[in-house]
């Protein structure tokens, strides 16, 4: 289906050039009309193709929502030699109700020693098979200051994990 999307796309986009290319060989316009055609069109491309990532299934770097079910996590720590900063991924669910699943969406975190900390441990719960929950706790517009790790002052989000707790059946 994606593909499908994908091979879409670039015939759309041959199609637009084509169309195009004829109307600046077979038409009177002035050659200002043309190139300013041209460069549109090509910048278009360009925007387009930049849009597109997200689309995509690239993480994003808006906010998580309130509550949602941790689903995995990806931690890629800093490296001084490379210059890389590191950063933190996290495959989350949206919950609205707990007896409806949701689909996953992945979200890029800046890399903070505090949220570093809970995913180790909540990696190695999802490892045992608990399913985990979380909360985006609001502290000053849902952010904390981070006072340690590579990056001093850093803003970082402040995320909170539980284990889901235990279905109640009533007795028979």
């Amino acid at each position: 289906m994606v593909t499908l999307s994908i091979s879409g796309l670039i015939a759309a986009y041959i199609l637009i050039a084509i169309l195009l290319l004829s109307l600046n060989l077979y038409s009177s316009w002035s050659w200002q009309v043309k190139a300013g055609a041209i460069i549109i069109t090509s910048l278009f491309y360009i925007v387009s193709f930049v849009s597109f990532s997200p689309l995509l299934g690239w993480p994003t770097t808006e906010m998580p929502p309130d509550n949602f079910r941790l689903i995995a996590a990806e931690v890629q720590q800093p490296n001084k030699v490379t210059g890389d900063e590191g950063t933190i991924y996290l495959w989350l669910a949206h919950i609205n109700d707990l007896s409806k699943n949701s689909p996953p969406r992945a979200y890029e975190f800046p890399y903070s020693n505090k949220l570093y900390e809970k995913v180790v441990i909540a990696r190695a719960k999802l490892k045992k098979g608990v399913t985990l929950i979380g909360e985006i706790e609001d502290d000053e517009a849902g952010r904390i200051q981070v006072e340690d790790g590579p990056r001093l002052g850093q803003e970082s989000i402040n995320i909170q994990f539980y284990d889901l707790p235990d279905p109640l059946i009533p007795d028979k």
